[in-house]
């Protein structure tokens, strides 16, 4: 079981990290759309902007925290049975550290 205080601490960090994810996420559409569509000009230098790594790592680490702050807070929310949500508690951690490992090997290929 998670204490409340970690719990407040959690519920802080999705409601931080979801504007500047809002914000990254019309970004990459809007650039997208921008290159598939040559024709349409939104944003200037929208293949730089979409190809930025500084963006990449900061859309992929804020939506790691995002997405683990919410999955633990929603478990802890709507699972009763304390094993239950110790377990899926465990599978979400696992799950993220694996994504966030998996994402950092691609960076590394991607940068050399």
């Amino acid at each position: 079981m998670v204490k409340p205080r970690i719990l407040r601490i959690l519920l802080s960090l999705v409601e931080t990290t979801s504007l500047p994810l809002l914000v990254l996420c019309m970004i990459y559409l809007l650039t997208g759309y921008q290159i598939l569509l040559p024709g349409l000009k939104l944003i200037p230098m929208a293949r730089v902007i979409h190809t930025d790594p500084v963006l990449r790592v900061s859309f992929i680490v804020l939506t790691l925290i995002h997405s683990y702050s919410g999955l633990i807070i929603l478990c802890e929310r709507r699972i009763k049975n304390n094993t239950l949500r110790t377990l899926i508690e465990s599978t979400i951690t696992g799950l993220i550290v694996i994504f966030a490992a998996f994402f950092i090997i691609i960076e590394i290929i991607i940068s050399s």
